[in-house]
């Protein structure tokens, strides 16, 4: 996919379906990877011969972290998020302990019923929790020229962040079509997200492109109408 002056390449990976993103400058080496969540082999033969400057994660739960040790470990890249998110990590560790699969939200009963508790494959390395750079609110991703701006988007969970760059917009788990994500989890809180969804939508222009962590884009104008009802839904 390119949007004039950017390439990004979609990758649906994993039993929850999430969105991996490689993005870069249109004719450049530097690219990005945000959320390798699983299928490591699939992302790096999409990546092929780029210069993978960083990987970023969105957020620690499973789906955006089950390919991170394995993408970043065979590029060489460092993985970048917000510190409060290794918190995160401990928690889905705690779940696959206690439970023998993490918890997938509403999605558990399902994969249950079908045979696929979601586990890690235990022939890959699985993350170990902490980032080689950590990023806050403000702080930019440099990809030769082009610089990705950092959210730090609270609510799904504590140190969940979204990517500004050129127009569009990374949103992980924090904004989807249709609302907010899922704050069922612990360290999630519904206000907290609505506070970083009303940021999102008020700071960027309507015509901003939003990539979801899960399921198809949307645009911040379309978004927009719709904050007052998902407040008083309450999810």
């Amino acid at each position: 996919m390119s949007t004039e002056d950017l390439t990004l390449s979609r990758l649906v990976v994993g039993a929850l379906e999430t969105n991996c993103w490689i993005l870069r400058e249109t004719g450049s080496n530097h690219a990005l990877v945000i959320d390798p969540g699983d299928e490591p082999d699939r992302v790096l033969d999409a990546v092929g011969d780029l210069t993978v400057v960083a990987v970023a994660v969105t957020h620690a739960h499973f789906d955006h972290v089950l390919g991170l040790a394995e993408v970043a470990g065979r590029l060489g890249a460092p993985i970048i998020g917000h510190p409060a998110e290794e918190a995160v990590w401990r928690n889905e560790l705690t779940d696959l302990r206690t439970r023998g699969y993490f918890d997938a939200g509403t999605a558990t009963e399902t994969l249950l019923a079908e045979g696929r508790p979601p586990r890690p494959d235990p022939a890959l390395p699985l993350w170990q929790g902490h980032f080689d750079q950590h990023v806050s609110d403000g702080d930019t991703i440099a990809l030769g020229e082009l610089r990705v701006r950092v959210l730090h988007a609270p609510g799904h969970t504590p140190g969940g962040i979204c990517l500004a760059v050129r127009g569009q917009l990374f949103t992980g788990d924090t904004l989807f079509p249709g609302g907010p994500g899922l704050t069922g989890w612990p360290l999630s809180d519904f206000d907290t997200i609505m506070i970083s969804v009303r940021r999102l939508l008020g700071e960027f222009p309507a015509d901003t492109v939003v990539h979801p962590g899960h399921g198809s884009d949307t645009t911040v104008g379309r978004e927009s109408p719709h904050v007052e009802e998902w407040q008083s839904r309450g999810w």
